[in-house]
């Protein structure tokens, strides 16, 4: 089950991998704007989380007679959630999070006109979510919009998640691929009359990273790279990880300064009718 993992992680979630206030206004924006509104549709975001995004999405659709839900498996997320929406009055009515397994049905059946997913995509069962989005796209069409982040490879982010990977994949672990899950579902959303939209950054900034606080927020998380991992060897990988990083940076405590991004991509989706569902 992913819900404990996800329920230890709400208290630090925003910390540790939260957005900047521009660039999740950036990103709602851009999503909200993914396909136009509809007073009888709804946007739906599967794997909502504490609501940092979903939270901006409530008042965008709210502002157009829109309804928004958000789902997410994780009761602490969704309780750090609905502690967002309640500072939003303009969301009190339309805006609403759901505690709720997204491998299992979804609710909105025939309404959703947006699927937003950002940074959970390769956790859920692609078949079942692909059967899910079929059934509750709008007669007039969904957009289906998956957002990720994009770290500059050569940061130091980007330098010690890739060690990670490979320190779990010299021990036999693969993690799981955001991206990989992205290309199959895109290849997936064409063949039931999806147009993919190129992908393109939609919001950008430069953060200090701190390489000792990247590993411990790591030995924090129950699992590495999507995976469940046996806590003694998630340590052993993270004392590898940190020995060689001293190594190659030298003092883990001083800050680093990269560049990260998030990118969306969308695939407009054609109702049952127009696509001969």
């Amino acid at each position: 089950m992913r819900a404990p993992r996800f329920d230890a992680q709400a208290e630090s979630f925003d910390r540790r991998a939260g957005l900047p206030p521009a660039a999740v206004a950036a990103i709602a924006t851009a999503v909200a704007a993914a396909a136009a509104p509809l007073v009888d549709g709804a946007l739906l975001e599967i794997g909502a989380g504490t609501g940092q995004i979903g939270a901006a999405l409530a008042s965008l659709t709210a502002a157009h007679s829109m309804d928004y839900l958000g789902l997410d498996l994780s009761l602490s997320m969704c309780a750090r959630f609905r502690a967002r929406l309640q500072t939003a009055p303009a969301t009190s009515e339309r805006g609403l999070i759901a505690q709720a397994d997204a491998d299992r049905p979804w609710p909105l059946a025939g309404r959703a006109r947006i699927v937003f997913f950002s940074r959970a995509l390769h956790l859920l069962d692609a078949e079942h979510v692909l059967t899910e989005i079929l059934a509750c796209r709008h007669r007039a069409g969904c957009a289906v919009a998956v957002g990720r982040v994009r770290r500059d490879p050569n940061g130091v982010r980007g330098m010690l998640r890739r060690q990670m990977r490979s320190l779990l994949a010299d021990r036999g672990i693969t993690g799981k691929s955001g991206e990989q899950a992205q290309t199959r579902w895109l290849a997936a959303l064409a063949a039931h009359g999806g147009g993919t939209r190129a992908a393109r950054t939609v919001a950008s900034w430069t953060t200090e990273v701190r390489p000792a606080q990247v590993i411990a927020a790591w030995r924090g998380k129950p699992g590495l790279a999507g995976e469940s991992v046996p806590p003694h060897l998630q340590a052993e990988v993270l004392d590898c990880l940190q020995s060689r990083a001293e190594a190659e940076l030298g003092d883990l405590s001083a800050p680093r300064s990269t560049v990260e991004s998030y990118e969306l991509a969308v695939v407009d989706l054609p109702g049952p009718q127009a696509a001969g569902a």
